[in-house]
């Protein structure tokens, strides 16, 4: 898929995609991750259901973990306002940082609807004092273009994908909700951070996609695959015997056996598998 830089700059850069067969109705956004160490540009990302579904495709990168706020913000304002009349539907899928970075950038590209998993409405300390998570990368983000106090949109559709028992994940949701009052939830407990870690480790992880593409329907189907996921999926069951043990040792010592025949069983198929 042949990809056309839109913005360039020292900070930030947007690659676009067309659609497979030339239509420029619809758009997929889809914003940088958070990456640990991370220091230079990533490849651009583009995905085959995307572009089955007749979308063209912009990727949004950042040089740094700066939550797309550095010298080059407005400038990316700016090309998305202009990029987005040549679109009739532009929806917007980003993870953590990407899902802030989903929210920041909705205005100018005129988005009808926004998917974020685990989302922060902001890193700056005056804002957010409850999360400590991200204090390094905060240094450079600057209210005025980083704030979104005064950016919110009261017809965003969309969906915010968290876990309830990752405390500051829950009240960032809180914190969006009142700014983007029609974005509905999906609460994935003891997904961690991001969510939708028992999706991808059960191989349901295109079900964010699917809600990108739809995010009414994409809601039960998340929440269908992660229950159907966790079945199998060890982790879970850890963090939920962490959880459990100071009030429910009972749930808490079955969680535990459970996480231990999940790692038992998996170790016995890594042997079996070994010896074929």
């Amino acid at each position: 898929m042949t990809l056309r830089t839109v913005f360039d700059g020292d900070h930030l850069r947007a690659s676009l995609a067309a659609a497979p067969d030339g239509a420029t109705g619809k758009l997929m956004v889809t914003f940088d991750f958070r990456q640990v160490g991370k220091i230079d540009f990533a490849p651009a990302n583009v995905s085959a259901s995307f572009a089955k579904a007749g979308f063209a495709q912009l990727s949004i990168k950042t040089r740094a973990n700066d939550w797309f706020i550095n010298p080059d913000t407005r400038g990316l304002d700016s090309a998305l306002a202009e990029l987005a009349t040549s679109f009739e539907e532009v929806r917007c899928l980003g993870y953590s940082m990407g899902g802030y970075g989903a929210f920041r950038f909705a205005r100018a590209l005129r988005a009808k609807s926004v998917v974020a998993v685990s989302p922060q409405v902001s890193i700056h300390p005056d804002e957010v004092p409850f999360d400590r998570r991200y204090r390094a990368e905060s240094r450079g983000f600057g209210l005025n273009d980083g704030s979104l106090s005064a950016r919110g949109i009261d017809d965003l559709e969309g969906l915010v994908i968290y876990d309830p028992f990752v405390r500051p994940d829950g009240i960032h949701a809180k914190r969006l909700a009142a700014l983007f009052p029609r974005i509905r939830f999906a609460r994935l407990g003891f997904g961690g951070h991001p969510a939708t870690r028992v999706l991808r480790a059960s191989g349901k992880a295109w079900t964010v996609q699917k809600a990108a593409l739809e995010p009414g329907a994409g809601q039960i189907a998340l929440l269908h695959a992660h229950r159907q996921g966790r079945r199998a999926t060890e982790g879970y069951w850890r963090k939920l015997a962490d959880y459990a043990m100071p009030g429910r040792p009972d749930i808490a010592h079955f969680a535990r056996a459970k996480a231990a025949g999940l790692k038992a069983a998996a170790a016995h198929r890594e042997v079996d598998g070994s010896k074929r």
